[in-house]
């Protein structure tokens, strides 16, 4: 058994299956990352190469301790601005997002206006001919039924005087 004091190791992390376009991904995330730092390296000034540490060394200790400082308030500044730039650009394209939705909304809005009168009208229309022809068979019903009452009340009267 292991003494309590001791550390446990943890297991190791479970790595993630490989996806076909992690690679691709991965490169226009690195060149975003060197798209940036080229931009905030053309901010600050010219970069060393990585080759010459001893002169990188000496102009650091001429620079003094003010050039962190001015680094870190020229980064907040650049980062503030970007943020600005990038909540107008979203700003923006929100706005003009909506503005299409509206529209497409009242021309949907438009066709189900549209719609409803023509079915209004369909069913107008249909309501008028069920009428006419109900009133049609009223006619005819009333007719016949005149005529059978105008034949039976001949027949009563022919066999009263004529057949009696």
């Amino acid at each position: 058994m292991s003494a309590p004091d001791a550390p446990q190791s943890a297991p190791p992390p479970l790595k993630k299956p490989k996806r076909r376009l992690s690679g691709f991904f991965a490169g226009v995330r690195q060149a975003g990352r060197d798209a940036v730092s080229g931009a905030i390296g053309r901010l600050l000034g010219p970069v060393e190469p990585p080759d010459r540490p001893a002169e990188t060394n000496q102009r650091n200790a001429a620079n003094g301790a003010g050039q962190p400082a001015q680094r870190l308030s020229v980064l907040q500044s650049v980062t503030s601005q970007m943020r600005g730039a990038a909540d107008a650009y979203l700003a923006a394209k929100l706005d003009e997002i909506e503005a299409r939705v509206d529209d497409k909304l009242d021309h949907i809005e438009a066709r189900i206006d549209r719609k409803i009168v023509e079915l209004h009208q369909q069913l107008v229309e249909l309501r008028d001919r069920e009428v006419r022809h109900r009133l049609r068979l009223l006619k005819i019903t009333l007719i016949f039924t005149v005529l059978v009452a105008l034949l039976s009340l001949g027949y009563k009267c022919a066999s009263k005087y004529w057949f009696s």
